[in-house]
């Protein structure tokens, strides 16, 4: 056992940017890379694995081989029939649609995917950088339809600055509007029900579709707006725990010994800063951008360097 690296897939979409390529010093081709799918088992972009023991594999394939399953994921996963999580980096050079994601039950019943909680990490983002956050209090179910309908008038748009965290459980109305840079963390789901999409075309000149019933039918009224930040942690601190997923804020400055867990999985994301990454005879450099998986059963390994990581596991 090694730790696990992979190759990002890239989305070209319609408020996409070149800030990943800028931000982690990649070259992709385009540019309007609006998401880079670094850790995915889901068929809609899948992740290609670069160690040579598993080379030409996907994430799904590993996770889908009773060889792997649980050496690998660990006991925790030994019973879902889903990889559990997806981790992406967005560049939203445009604001995106204001959209909402269904639960599970919902997703699982009219999509056969999984529902949709995600977790937001603020890369980076212009000074006057806002995101769609929730409607509004006045919003009921008895006056929601009219609320869908002047949706930029019942939403809440709140500030954000680097290095928050914003938990945004399904059925919020939410949107990354433009200027910003996220690191996203969420279940495995590729289900998006857009409400408003600010009166753009795409690239025959056609409206995106909307799909406001949809959005009707799942969209929670409870009200949370908080936004926490991140960006001087000086102390390994947890930030985000659910029935799905869990996520620590690790802070390095030297270095640290580490034991994976047989029940789970690690999933490290670099922040900011720059290191390595050893265990047993494997060694590499690992910088702001990189994701990687320690399997449950790889056992001691270490992280050296100046680094801040997302760490998150099931």
């Amino acid at each position: 056992m090694e730790p696990i690296f992979f190759e990002p897939t890239y989305k070209n979409v319609i408020w996409g940017g070149n800030n990943i390529s800028k931000m982690f010093k990649r070259n992709i081709i385009g540019d309007n890379i609006g998401e880079a799918w670094e850790l995915s088992a889901h068929k809609n972009g899948l992740s290609l694995i670069k160690n040579e023991e598993f080379k030409k594999m996907s994430l799904l394939d590993l996770f889908n081989d009773p060889k792997y399953k649980t050496k690998i994921f660990g006991t925790n996963c030994e019973k879902l029939d889903r990889f559990p999580i997806l981790a992406k980096f967005i560049d939203a050079n445009q604001s995106l649609s204001i959209q909402v994601h269904p639960d599970s039950k919902y997703a699982e019943k009219n999509e056969h995917d999984s529902g949709k909680n995600e977790v937001w990490y603020i890369m980076d983002c212009k000074e006057d950088a806002k995101i769609v956050y929730g409607l509004k209090e006045g919003v009921t179910k008895d006056n929601l339809k009219d609320a869908i309908d002047n949706i930029e008038e019942n939403v809440n748009y709140v500030n954000v600055h680097k290095g928050d965290f914003i938990s945004i459980p399904s059925g919020t109305v939410h949107a990354i509007m433009d200027g910003v840079v996220v690191c996203e963390v969420q279940q495995s789901s590729d289900i998006t029900y857009r409400v408003y999409d600010w009166n753009r075309v795409d690239k025959d000149g056609k409206p995106r579709e909307l799909n406001k019933q949809k959005a009707m039918d799942v969209i929670n009224l409870t009200h949370n707006n908080k936004v926490y930040n991140y960006s001087n942690i000086k102390e390994n601190t947890s930030i985000y725990k659910s029935d799905v997923f869990n996520i620590d804020m690790v802070k390095i400055d030297t270095s640290v010994e580490e034991t994976s867990s047989k029940e789970s999985f690690f999933t490290y994301i670099v922040i900011e800063g720059k290191g390595t990454i050893k265990a047993g005879n494997f060694f590499k450099t690992i910088e702001k951008g990189d994701t990687f998986l320690i399997p449950a059963t790889l056992g001691e390994y270490n992280i050296s360097g100046d680094l801040t990581l997302m760490k998150i596991w099931v």
